[in-house]
């Protein structure tokens, strides 16, 4: 009976300091918490805020976008006066877009007419480089890796001048087949599936050969489907780099014809003038496609970022 009394006598001694640490430590959660609360959302201000006015700014009118910036109001995102113009003009659908040959939906199919054209050579491509890497066994592999990935160290700036010589020597200056042909191979999107399909069992391709399967057969039906995450992140990634692309396609197109939509928006920007609001509405319409494919694709997208060496 004495050793039941000394128990509850010391749980009793001790339930006061350990009701203190429970309280100390569920304030210090709620706090780490509202800290972390306070982090997101000014990230999401951050990256949501330049957007909203370049959005709102498209729908108003061009002497409204700068009028109001100081003191910060909600005249300074939201318009005074709301206006379509600047869409009408991008589109040529006004007077004004006609007079200036403004055709942004050509341009916009341009851009995804080369992005995916890249994307679907780039894959295919890249996915046989990558499958060449990383299963199969051959000598100075791991040397000839290295120069792959070596030209990713390379800057842009660097090789133009050459590439641009050798693409017009193989006639395709000024046209689409220019654009496409640069980038049907990267080493980036090598170095990433090389990541993905090393994870992949080996039994599998043992399986396959025992039933009699090649290497090709090995590659499109059995490693290419556990590889679909991967393949989409790189395709959502290669498709967002075309889609951006602006001094390859600044130098190697003089037909405003077969011009991109980023260099489109550029020429809103003259010697003299500025027009924000096409500008704006420009950029706009151009950021719908990638967001609008990246919600769409997400879930490949977060699942392939876990899956690769892309994760930090």
């Amino acid at each position: 009976m004495s050793i039941l009394d000394n128990v509850a006598g010391n749980l009793a001694a001790s339930t006061p300091g350990s009701s203190t640490e429970l309280r100390r430590a569920t304030w210090r959660g709620r706090l780490q918490m509202a800290v972390l609360i306070v982090v997101y959302v000014v990230m999401f201000l951050a990256f949501t805020i330049p957007f909203f006015w370049m959005f709102f700014g498209s729908i108003r009118e061009e002497a409204e976008i700068f009028a109001n910036l100081y003191p910060f109001t909600w005249k300074t995102i939201l318009p005074i006066k709301w206006s379509l113009k600047n869409y009408l003009d991008i589109f040529g659908i006004s007077d004004d877009g006609q007079k200036f040959g403004l055709q942004f939906q050509r341009f916009l199919g341009n851009s995804f007419l080369v992005s995916a054209g890249v994307v679907l050579s780039s894959l295919f491509f890249n996915t046989l480089a990558a499958y060449f890497f990383a299963r199969l066994r051959f000598p100075l592999k791991n040397v000839l890796l290295v120069f792959v990935i070596a030209t990713m160290l390379v800057p842009f700036q660097a090789t133009i001048v050459p590439l641009y010589i050798v693409v017009d020597a193989l006639g395709m200056a000024n046209s689409y087949n220019g654009l496409i042909f640069p980038w049907y191979a990267s080493p980036f999107v090598i170095f990433a599936l090389m990541q993905f399909m090393r994870d992949i069992p080996t039994d599998l391709d043992e399986a396959a050969v025992m039933d009699g399967a090649n290497l090709f057969h090995i590659l499109w039906r059995v490693i290419v489907p556990l590889s679909i995450p991967g393949i989409i992140t790189m395709a959502l990634l290669e498709f967002q780099f075309i889609w951006n692309l602006f001094y390859w396609p600044l130098i190697l197109i003089s037909s405003p014809q077969l011009q991109m939509i980023q260099v489109a928006i550029a020429t809103q920007t003259t010697q003299t003038q500025t027009f924000w609001g096409r500008t704006f509405a420009g950029s706009v319409t151009a950021s719908l496609p990638v967001i609008v494919l990246f919600l769409f694709l997400q879930r490949y997208y977060v699942q392939g970022i876990a899956l690769t060496g892309l994760k930090g």
